[in-house]
């Protein structure tokens, strides 16, 4: 699923969204949520968008691609994307982060966040997975495993470094259990080390990111927002914005993920 909002930027999400579903021989669906009630609206939307897919197949006549409009702002839509339409991945621009996110707060569907459509930043060869003590980690590298396996992208597992003795036994299970997978599917992984806990990893990855060419960072989103993060924002969405070009699919843990099949 790829959200069009007819923003300037918005090719920039389309193009990330072709190449999602070339890697994963999915169908590419753009999606627009339908803020009014009213046929017009509806009808104007789904004329635009026939538009765009008309000139896309034009380009690119191997892809499907199918439009979809509902009702509901994007928080109010995104569990129907999923339950009733088989979306596995929702793209959409780095811009205006912050309205975004809530959306991703009740979603069983990563975000893939995007800005720039440069070739560098289309690859998704080269998969920086960091790794905390969170549970949700088994559901980051399960996205990792699915980039290696269809794309054939190389992934680094960086995990943090923590004081505290119950969070260093949780990163240790955790790294077990993705060596365990990515080993179990033939898949080529290496293991980096950060020298940052768990709270400074994101950005620990962001900067390893930028200095050793990873083209795509995965991360989970918060699952406990406090005042603080109201107010200052959450750590996910400065990791985004600081992404620049870099891809960062995000996360969420506090649902069931969906189960990519083959």
């Amino acid at each position: 699923m790829v959200l069009c909002d007819f923003s300037e930027s918005m090719n920039n999400a389309i193009a990330h969204g072709m190449q999602m579903a070339t890697i994963f021989r999915k169908e590419m669906c753009l999606f627009h949520p339908l803020q009014k009630n009213g046929k017009a609206e509806k009808l104007a939307v789904q004329k635009a968008l026939s538009k765009i897919i008309h000139q896309l197949k034009k380009d690119l006549p191997d892809i499907p691609i199918s439009s979809l409009t509902l009702k509901g702002a994007l928080p109010d839509c995104i569990s129907r994307i999923a339950e009733q339409y088989d979306g596995i991945m929702l793209v959409l621009t780095s811009e205006n982060v912050k309205a975004k996110l809530p959306a991703l707060q009740v979603s069983q569907i990563p975000f893939l966040f995007v800005n720039g459509y440069q070739p560098e930043s289309l690859r998704y060869k080269n998969v920086l997975l960091p790794v905390d003590f969170r549970k949700v980690m088994k559901d980051t590298s399960l996205w990792a495993s699915y980039f290696a396996r269809f794309n054939k992208a190389d992934v680094t597992v960086f995990p943090a470094m923590e004081k505290n003795k119950d969070h260093a036994v949780m990163i240790r299970k955790n790294v077990k259990f993705i060596k365990h997978l990515l080993t179990n599917l033939k898949l080529d992984f290496q293991i980096s080390n950060s020298g940052k806990g768990s709270f400074g990893l994101p950005f620990d990855a962001l900067q390893r990111c930028q200095n050793e060419k990873h083209d795509l960072l995965i991360i989970p989103s918060s699952k406990n927002i406090s005042l603080i993060d109201l107010i200052i924002g959450l750590p996910e969405a400065k990791i985004i914005k600081k992404a620049n070009h870099l891809p960062v699919l995000c996360i969420n843990p506090k649902r069931d993920m969906y189960i990519l099949c083959d």
